[in-house]
């Protein structure tokens, strides 16, 4: 029963089926393509690290991203769990409560963009959203044609980072959505060496010198205290990027997300890198780290 479901369109005639959506990714994605989703993992930390689109109010909270609530699920199933592999452990119990479908635009065999196109148009078809995901995608399309136009003239190499805590950030680099962008656009990545599954290696700060000619790009937010830290972190204090004035700062946005993070990174990356660098005032948020 869940197999046929999870494979089956929504009937356009039909009541729309309630989504619950166990990945961030996922539920961008549902919101983007006009649906409202039933439930969503760890709400709080998704209006903080995602930020946009903005979830609904009655959105259910369905527990951690990697710890579902299943007593919650199990008083009023959705009609579909949209799952991730964060959930893998649970599908078997989750299965015997409603209908379970794996989405992911990572761990595929294709490109990190790609592998989000094609889980738009699955969960396109899944909802019956499938023009709406056509328009998504030509809107991303059109976003890095100009992305590209506006930044072919760029030579500064990038650090694009988000910090894991004072001393460590997350550098990206290919197979991911900052790694499309920097593919895609003139820009050069200013960090070469390895990175995991998820497009990023985790480096101390002092890394970030490597090349000190580069400009460093902050994806917010930062985890609980990063911000008041950093400001007598002397090494953070003496990199080049930091103490000439090179350092640039992106609101929060979900680097591993789905085509509107693509679209709004696009954005801030050509904002920021025509533009003079900003001092960054904002206070450290409340909220705690978060793996993809």
């Amino acid at each position: 029963m869940s197999t046929a479901l999870a494979d089956a369109p929504a009937d356009a005639d039909s009541k729309p089926l309630r989504i619950a959506a166990a990945n961030w990714t996922v539920a961008e994605t549902l919101l983007a393509l006009g649906v409202q989703p039933y439930a969503v993992a760890d709400i709080p930390n998704y209006s903080t690290w995602v930020e946009k689109p903005s979830m609904p109010a009655s959105t259910l909270d369905m527990g951690l991203r990697n710890e579902p609530n299943l007593e919650l699920l199990a008083q009023d199933p959705p009609d579909l769990l949209m799952s991730s592999a964060l959930f893998s452990r649970d599908n078997a119990r989750l299965e015997r409560l409603m209908p379970v479908k794996m989405i992911d635009n990572f761990y595929t065999d294709r490109s990190f963009y790609e592998a989000t196109l094609s889980m738009t148009r699955e969960i396109a078809r899944l909802t019956d959203r499938e023009p709406q995901a056509e328009a998504l995608i030509e809107q991303t399309e059109r976003t890095l044609e100009r992305a590209a136009r506006a930044l072919k003239d760029v030579e500064t190499p990038l650090y694009v980072v988000q910090f894991s805590d004072a001393q460590h950030v997350r550098v990206f680099g290919h197979g991911n959505m900052v790694g499309t962008l920097f593919s895609r656009t003139g820009l050069n990545n200013a960090w070469t060496g390895p990175t995991n599954a998820w497009g990023y290696a985790s480096i101390s700060t002092d890394r970030l010198a490597e090349q000190p000619d580069a400009r460093i790009v902050v994806i917010k937010p930062y985890p609980r205290g990063v911000g008041e830290a950093l400001k007598d972190n002397q090494i953070w204090q003496h990199l080049p990027a930091v103490r000439e004035g090179r350092v640039s700062y992106i609101d929060p946005l979900w680097p591993y997300g789905g085509l509107i993070s693509l679209q709004r990174l696009a954005r801030s990356l050509v904002d920021v890198s025509i533009r003079p660098p900003t001092t960054d005032s904002a206070t450290a948020t409340s909220a705690e780290e978060h793996t993809p």
